[in-house]
């Protein structure tokens, strides 16, 4: 019987978590009932907001309690299915967690990925959703023309980034704030 390994968060940490606030478990793979499907994850996402979800404070999402899965976006390949809009062969990323092997009925999933031309890991990032948050958060909200300075107050991340690169493609000059040459440029301190 294939066993499916899992990350459990083992205590809460203190500060950054660290290896020793999860175990590693290895527990049969699940069987799927009707109207579901079982996911191989390939691919697992590691967030800034999982320090928070980690976290005895709730904030917009409940705390992943003591012996669950790590809660993470995940990318994978559907392995059996008894559901009827998913079939094995198909790419998916969706909320799976931190395993090997995850149950969806769909519900989890955010992602059909039907691109087989490009590497199913940026589904996870740029075409997943710090891509699709950069991308209609820059466009539909920020809507920049060219020539327009668009500052981005979190350029290292991976929201900021990608949203630093669409607005130089839209022909705009961007700045990362802080950023001491605008700082300069405005007399700021």
């Amino acid at each position: 019987m294939k066993a499916n390994r899992q990350v459990r968060l083992k205590s809460r940490p203190t500060g950054i978590p660290q290896a020793d606030n999860f175990e590693i478990a290895a527990v049969p793979v699940p069987e799927i009932a009707d109207k579901q499907f079982l996911v191989r994850n390939e691919y697992l996402s590691v967030e800034p907001a999982m320090r928070g979800w980690v976290s005895a404070v709730a904030n917009y999402s409940t705390p992943v309690g003591i012996g669950e899965v790590m809660r993470s976006f995940s990318v994978g390949k559907v392995v059996a299915s008894r559901h009827p809009n998913y079939r094995e062969g198909d790419a998916v990323m969706g909320m799976l967690g931190w395993q090997e092997y995850a149950i969806s009925d769909g519900s989890t999933i955010t992602r059909n990925v039907k691109e087989s031309d490009l590497p199913l890991s940026l589904s996870l990032g740029v075409l997943g959703l710090n891509g699709l948050t950069a991308y209609f958060g820059l466009l539909d909200v920020g809507q920049p023309r060219p020539g327009d300075t668009v500052a981005v107050s979190t350029a290292a991340g991976a929201v900021g980034s990608a949203v630093g690169q669409i607005a130089k493609l839209m022909g705009c000059r961007t700045v990362s704030w802080p950023d001491r040459r605008l700082n300069q440029k405005q007399n700021m301190p």
